[in-house]
């Protein structure tokens, strides 16, 4: 159990108390609310951040190391002394800017989690969300490292854009889109400081409305399985482009979907240089009406003149002709989107190994952390993914046992894994002419003699090519032990924890006055203390 002295303090009238982590907030019904879905969002950041907080610190170690050993060489250190001429910078613990805090329990948290902290400031527009800030910030004595504040998050970063006033972590957790808050943060985040970005609006993200999509993030969304994976990538492009305006660009550490948002952390760096490449890093998409099938063309590719010089031009293309190669139909267009790695697989590891060594301060640790262990597995540099379940229902059979088709595909020498969006995932580095050779055989196996399929139907254009490829399907029957050795190393999904688990109404609406109240999303009395 943590130790949260909070938590023995008497609980003010009008009010519920809610313990997570080493902290304890008080809710009173109509203003912020307490949503227990985001104890996930929660924990995962402390891991990230406490993560982020060793390796910046020691990258800032090492800065400070060879500037002064240049320095101690100089004539003009030798003349005038050891500390004239420069100022190196002390690090003397994290600033964090939490830019719309609402209850203030994340900043709280913070506080109370991770040690070397030097300030948080906890932000909200909202007075009411600031009067709650300033409660929790009293009723958890971390006064001496939270500051409530009331201001425009956007104006807030702005007023803190000048090199020597930033801040090493900014967070941003909105309700609905962060994509007007993007400028500005990527001008108030220190020199290979961290980023932390929520973004609640699913359905844009994941191709629902793409005219909305294109108007917050600059890309068109396209519908299908991959479409939470896309929404990562969308966002990470937006962040990019952002970024790039000021001379800048971002290395994502971890992204992740979870539930009804996603989350990305990434390091944001200075560098005109390598804003020249950023259209190399992301990519259009054409993806087929029919079967699904999906081809990726990057926006700009890299010349290599000589070791030092580099010349940047459009790409050529389509990749694709006018009709799918595989069922015939027509593509739609989507992205751009982030085609690069989404995540620093050895911040990965180190992630997963603080989450294990700090497991008992994290009460949502078997789903987080089992989330992080998918994506430390994942084809890293594969975008997207095509979907067995999806794949099955265009040729209209039965479904095949997945641990034949990631074996048929490794003894072809390519990497297959799942996704942390999607268990059925097939995400490869094969061409996905050849996935679909593997269902061609599944089918003439599994169907003696083919059962009829229309003619206009994607299933139909499909089958009527032979394969290129043969696969065996004859030792299906042994799948279930092939299964259950891929199961080891213990469960990686987990079902939501309770019904009706997800976003909660907007505070401050009509329908949060009645629908948010604490008493229903806050742990039973067996649930708040960790």
């Amino acid at each position: 159990m943590a130790n949260n002295s909070a938590a023995a303090k008497p609980i003010p009238d009008g009010f519920t108390a809610v313990t997570e982590g080493q902290a304890t907030a008080l809710f009173r019904v109509g203003e912020v609310f307490y949503n227990k879905a985001q104890v996930q969002n929660r924990d995962l950041s402390i891991a990230v951040i406490r993560t982020f907080e060793r390796i910046y610190k020691a990258e800032l170690a090492e800065k400070e190391a060879k500037r002064k050993e240049k320095l101690a060489k100089s004539s003009f250190i030798q003349e005038n002394g050891e500390d004239a001429g420069t100022k190196i910078r002390s690090y003397d613990g994290l600033t964090i800017l939490e830019g719309l805090s609402a209850s203030g329990l994340r900043a709280c948290r913070y506080a109370k989690e991770i040690p070397e902290l030097k300030k948080v400031i906890a932000n909200d527009f909202d007075a009411k969300a600031v009067e709650s800030i300033q409660r929790n910030i009293d009723f958890n004595d971390v006064g001496d490292k939270v500051v409530a504040n009331h201001a425009d998050a956007v104006m807030l970063m702005m007023q803190n854009r000048a090199v020597n006033d930033r801040f090493d972590v900014v967070d941003l957790d909105p309700y609905g889109s962060a994509s007007i808050f993007l400028d500005s943060a990527m001008q108030s985040v220190a020199e290979g400081g961290l980023l932390c970005v929520t973004c609640t609006d699913l359905a844009v993200l994941a191709g629902a409305h793409p005219e909305s999509c294109f108007t917050k993030y600059g890309s068109v969304a396209l519908r299908g399985k991959h479409c939470h994976e896309q929404a990562l990538r969308i966002l990470l492009h937006t962040l990019e482009a952002a970024a790039t305006r000021h001379k800048r660009h971002i290395k994502p550490l971890i992204s992740i979907h979870m539930d009804f948002y996603v989350r990305v952390f990434v390091r944001v760096y200075t560098s005109p240089l390598a804003c020249k490449s950023a259209f190399t890093r992301s990519s259009i998409v054409w993806q087929c009406t029919g079967c699904g099938s999906y081809a990726t063309q990057n926006m700009g590719r890299a010349i290599s003149r000589s070791e030092k010089s580099t010349r940047y031009i459009p790409s050529r293309g389509p990749p694709v002709g006018q009709r799918c190669g595989e069922c015939g139909a027509a593509f739609n267009l989507g992205g751009p989107m982030w085609t690069e790695p989404m995540c620093d697989p050895k911040f990965v590891e180190l992630l997963a190994k603080e989450m294990e060594d700090g497991q008992a301060g994290f009460k949502s640790f078997k789903r987080v952390h089992g989330l992080v262990k998918i994506i430390e597995s994942e084809v890293a540099e594969v975008p997207l993914f095509m979907e067995l379940g999806m794949m099955t229902h265009v040729m209209n059979c039965v479904v095949p046992p997945r641990p034949f088709v990631v074996d048929s595909l490794e003894a072809k020498g390519y990497k297959v894994s799942a996704s942390h969006t999607s268990a059925n995932a097939i995400k490869t580095d094969a061409p996905l002419s050849l996935l679909w050779d593997v269902m061609r055989c599944w089918v003439k196996h599994s169907e003696k003699p083919l059962k009829h399929r229309e003619s206009h139907l994607p299933s139909h254009a499909i089958l009527s090519k032979e394969p290129t490829e043969l696969f065996d399907f004859s030792n299906v029957s042994s799948a279930s032990s092939l299964r259950h050795k891929r199961r080891k190393g213990g469960q990686k999904f987990h079902a939501a924890p309770q019904d009706n688990w997800g976003p909660l109404a907007r505070a401050g609406s009509k329908r949060a006055k009645t629908l948010n109240d604490p008493q229903d999303g806050a742990p039973k009395a067996d649930e708040t203390s960790e």
